[in-house]
């Protein structure tokens, strides 16, 4: 254990306290002038020998780590940390599904990596359809969109684009189809033909 110099170490040493003419000779006067300092040299020497030995971390304070459990100081926290390691590097192909990781291919990597990627651009999935890039619908929404489209439009625009003809006995295609219709022209078998106009 690391231990500081005490006041009653201190105490007798150095030439505080003694009278104006001390009763000391020479080498006396000289011993005590130099107690206090060679007090500080033995202390320090007592230091370096406990930070060199084996046993130092045990002195040397610590905060633990939050999941580990040990005793606050160096050594301590460092025998945790190493068991914690050990543990992990002995378990770390004991798990129970590690056939299934063996199997695992860069290829099924490269997929597993092109979907992450693709998932990391979703912020949400939503009860509707909509126009944001980073929202996905439900499978319900999307049932409920497709049944509330109106298909004619849909048929309309892919089919019969403007300047399209449409040929019918008796019924306009705006009826059928929708859009703005002109009679072109009506042949002796009573079919009409139709241009697209809008």
């Amino acid at each position: 254990m690391f231990e500081k110099i005490t006041s009653e170490d201190r105490a007798g040493k150095g030439v505080t306290g003694l009278p104006d003419t001390p009763a000391l000779g020479t080498s006396e006067m000289q011993e005590q002038f130099d107690s206090l300092g060679n007090l500080v040299i033995e202390k320090y020497n007592e230091f370096i020998d406990a930070i060199n030995s084996n046993t130092a971390a045990l002195n040397i304070g610590a905060q633990v780590p939050p999941g580990y459990i040990a005793q606050e100081n160096v050594q301590s926290v460092l025998n945790s940390m190493t068991t914690d390691i050990s543990l992990n590097k002995s378990n770390r192909h004991n798990h129970s599904n590690k056939e299934v990781l063996d199997t695992i291919t860069q290829p099924d990597l490269d997929s597993y990596t092109r979907v992450a990627l693709m998932l990391d651009a979703i912020a949400s999935v939503l009860p509707m359809v909509t126009d944001d890039n980073t929202a996905i619908p439900t499978s319900s929404a999307v049932c409920a969109y497709v049944r509330d489209y109106d298909y004619k439009q849909i048929v309309l625009r892919a089919a019969y684009p403007v300047g399209s003809v449409y040929s019918s006995r008796g019924v306009s295609p705006g009826t059928v189809l929708g859009g703005t219709w002109e009679v072109i022209d009506t042949d002796d078998r009573n079919v009409t033909r139709y241009i697209r106009v809008s």
